[in-house]
């Protein structure tokens, strides 16, 4: 009995230590990445696109600057400086003018009185052929009265042309007389000298009128 139960009592220490397994820690799934919801999608496509179209558009207005509106400002600026170069000389020939004005009045001036001395000239030898054509009448000499008015219808025309108003009206009626002079001569000598005689009257008037003699 006593090697039975000392056969059965065992110490305590020799009891088996169970195993401890580790623990084996399974990693999660990863949880996948949700998609960008449409609109955002769409945004940044339409973002992109802009962005795009922008530089596009710059570099098309660069380039423009470059081939067409740098050139023409360019000219544009050649064109302003020829401009106020032009201007500069026409200001100074406009100076030149006002300085030489004076003189040009004083040329207008003497034109006058030189178109005034010559129509005094033709006056006189209209005066003188009259003369000349009343002389050879009174010697009964028609041939040397008609060589004598030869060109005093010229002289009268060239009065006319220089004189106005009522003063060419008058010489305008004496051309008329003296082409019913010329006719006068050979076929009545008497209307003739009337005739020249009216004619000399009214150039002496007429030139007491324009030149106060």
């Amino acid at each position: 009995m006593q090697e039975q139960e000392g056969q059965d009592v065992q110490p305590e220490s020799q009891a088996p230590i169970p195993e401890i397994e580790p623990e084996v820690v399974t990693p999660s799934p990863e949880p996948e990445p949700e998609e960008a919801p449409v609109p955002k999608r769409r945004l940044r496509r339409f973002l992109s696109w802009a962005v795009a179209l922008i530089i596009i558009l710059a570099a098309g207005v660069i380039l423009t600057w470059t081939l067409r509106v740098q050139p023409q400002v360019a000219q544009i600026e050649a064109l302003q400086s020829e401009v106020q170069t032009l201007q500069s000389e026409v200001d100074a020939q406009l100076s030149e003018l006002e300085q030489l004005r004076p003189m040009v009045a004083e040329v207008d001036l003497l034109k006058e009185q030189v178109a005034m001395a010559e129509a005094h000239l033709d006056l006189l030898t209209v005066l003188v052929d009259v003369t000349t054509a009343q002389l050879a009448l009174a010697q009964e000499d028609d041939i040397a009265a008609k060589a004598a008015l030869t060109g005093t219808t010229e002289h009268l025309q060239m009065l006319e042309s220089t004189l106005e108003g009522a003063n060419a009206s008058e010489v305008a009626d004496m051309v008329e007389r003296l082409q019913l002079v010329l006719e006068e001569v050979e076929t009545d000598t008497f209307a003739a000298r009337r005739d020249l005689e009216i004619l000399a009257n009214n150039l002496l008037a007429l030139e007491r009128v324009l030149f106060g003699e």
